[in-house]
Formats: C-alpha cells, structure tokens, sequence
C-alpha cells in the first residue's frame, strides 16, 4: 500500500534515526539537540518554581544558565513571557491580600525610574553597581535574621524611593525584582500579601516590555514556540512552588525571603570580587 505523501518525510526521517520529537520540533521550528531541550526544561522549572515559591530569583538563577544553550536574546524574552504567566496566576490566587496603595505608589515611581535606568547602563559600571547592591543585600539579612531586629518600614514615603530604586536598576541590569523584595521585607507582609502584590509590580511596571521586545524584533516564531512548549511546565512549578511555601506563617516566610537574599547578595558581591574590583 502506497504511503500517504504527507507522513513521507516523517518515515524517512525515522528510517535515518531521526526520532518522533526531533521530528516534532523541527516542525514547530524548534530544531535543536532534544537533550539541550531537557537542559533548557530543567533550568526552567528549578527557576519558575522559585519564582513561585518565593517570588522572585528566576532571573538571577536561569538567565546565565539559559544562555549556555540558547542566545541571550531568546533566554531574557522567554523567561519574561512565563515569568508574567506565572505573575497573572499568582495575582488571581491572592488578589484579595493585594497591597494597593504600596502597589500605586512603588508602580509610578519604577516607571519614572527607568529613564536613570537606561543612564545607569550606558554610563555605570555593571559589576560594581551590582557588588554593591550584594553588599547592602548582605547587611540587610544579617541585620533582619538576627533573633530581634526590630524594625519595619511604616511611612508610605518608603515605596517611593524603593520602586524608584527598582524602576532604575530594573531596566539597568534586570534587579527590580529584588529591589522590591527588600521592600517587601521591611514592611513585614505576609506570604500572599508579598506574593501577590509583587507580582502586581511585575506586571505593571514591566507594561512596556514586550512593545519594547516587538520594536526590536525579538518576538519570533521560534521564541513564541519555546513559549508555547514550555507553558505546560511554567504551570506545573506554579503547582509546586506554591505547595512548597503554602503553609509557611508570615515569620517564618521573612526569614526564608532574607535568606533567599542574603543568598544572593553573596553572589552578586563574589562576581565583585572575581571581576578583580
């Protein structure tokens, strides 16, 4: 019996050991070494998990892990696209715990932030900008893991100045995230306040991105099918983070946020130390 011509590459591809997903992704356009792919999978999901559980940190764990099998261009616009997926969900899930106010105010300053942002980048050191912001991450944990610390932001002046800081840094060296995270530390919020109105920040302050992302020509049918194929698994981290920290009271949510960045302060300040600075 003849073979339907529409299943001939198909079988030819196999009979040359071509396997069913090679197949598969060369169709979406995706072509590429299929355990590169499970690489790419796994990067993901420890990243969005984290991001699910914690609310931010994807980006300082994936995107120079990414880059190692896709170019840099495609990593940052992918984790950005789950990143706001996740933001959405975890919007939904907590909205009624939604800090407003803090919301409105940290949004608008971030905003007028970018501007010194794009300055920061053209003029600043990147190495140095980020050793210091790991250095004062550093401080501040140890200061706020300590048995009694004793202080937490009160007036709303705070948010100004804390979403102007990630509004610069953010469109500087991708860092709002754990800008806002500080602040969110120092007011004292509990899990779904924290969660759910740092993922309004996300979601607000970064409106601009992917106009910026279309203007430059980055939005390609090969990003929008790693999209597409990896949202199944941004969902399921989603899952998985939140069952991870979903019991947590609001103290002991605090000292794994501080340690979290604490974690990441280090890092920032060894690249410091490493660059020979």
């Amino acid at each position: 019996m003849a073979v339907n011509p529409c299943w001939q590459p198909f079988f030819y591809q196999c009979l040359q050991g071509e396997s069913i997903m090679d197949y598969v992704l060369s169709s979406l356009g995706l072509a590429m070494n299929v355990s590169y792919l499970g690489y790419i999978a796994l990067i993901l999901f420890v990243a969005l998990l984290l991001r699910a559980a914690i609310g931010f940190g994807d980006g300082l764990v994936a995107v120079p892990l990414l880059t190692l099998f896709i170019e840099l261009r495609e990593a940052v616009p992918l984790l950005i696209g789950l990143s706001t997926t996740i933001s959405f969900m975890a919007l939904w899930k907590d909205r009624h715990y939604l800090q407003a106010g803090s919301l409105k105010r940290t949004t608008i300053a971030a905003l007028l932030g970018v501007p010194l942002g794009v300055l920061l980048l053209s003029l600043g050191n990147e190495q140095v900008v980020k050793g210091l912001l790991g250095i004062l991450l550093i401080s501040m944990a140890c200061w706020k893991l300590l048995p009694n610390p004793g202080f937490q932001l009160k007036g709303d002046g705070w948010s100004y100045f804390f979403g102007g800081l990630a509004g610069m840094l953010g469109s500087a060296y991708a860092l709002r995230g754990i800008v806002f995270t500080i602040y969110g530390g120092l007011r004292g919020w509990s899990q779904s306040q924290f969660k759910s109105t740092i993922s309004g920040f996300y979601i607000l302050s970064g409106v601009l991105i992917p106009v910026g992302y279309v203007s430059a020509g980055l939005i390609t049918p090969r990003l929008v099918g790693f999209y597409l194929l990896f949202l199944p698994l941004a969902a399921l981290a989603t899952l998985v983070g939140n069952r991870l920290t979903g019991s947590m009271n609001a103290e002991l949510f605090q000292k794994v946020i501080w340690l979290f960045l604490l974690f990441f302060g280090v890092v920032l300040a060894g690249r410091l130390l490493l660059a020979g600075f």
